[in-house]
């Protein structure tokens, strides 16, 4: 069995790879701060009347997205593992196991 070498990463990839982690550890940014940097002008996108099918309105300050970067190998491995037993997506577990997860933390803290 022949070992295949790593072909080379091209330092601007590595570097937008590290710029992206880093942006994933920073803080978030307020809504002020958006929205003071937004052009003054808004775009047709922006005026156009917009579709929700959640239940409950989300805030502009709250993320839509959340990047999270696993302590080690079990957690993501342990995950699909589940998922597979529960046959759902390992997103929708992710989001049931994350919604018990912080309602117990919460019962618990109070």
């Amino acid at each position: 069995m022949a070992i295949k070498k790593r072909t080379p990463v091209d330092p601007a990839t590595a570097a937008k790879i590290e710029a992206f982690g880093a942006a994933a550890d920073a803080p978030p940014v307020s809504a002020e701060a958006i929205a003071a940097s937004a052009p003054a002008t808004p775009s047709e996108a922006a005026t156009a009347p917009k579709k929700n099918t959640r239940k409950a309105p989300r805030s502009e300050e709250v993320a839509k997205t959340f990047l999270i970067r696993w302590p080690d190998a079990e957690l993501p491995l342990l995950l699909a593992e589940v998922a597979e037993l529960d046959e759902r997506s390992q997103h929708a577990l992710a989001l049931r196991a994350l919604r018990r997860g912080l309602e117990a933390i919460r019962a618990e803290s109070r």
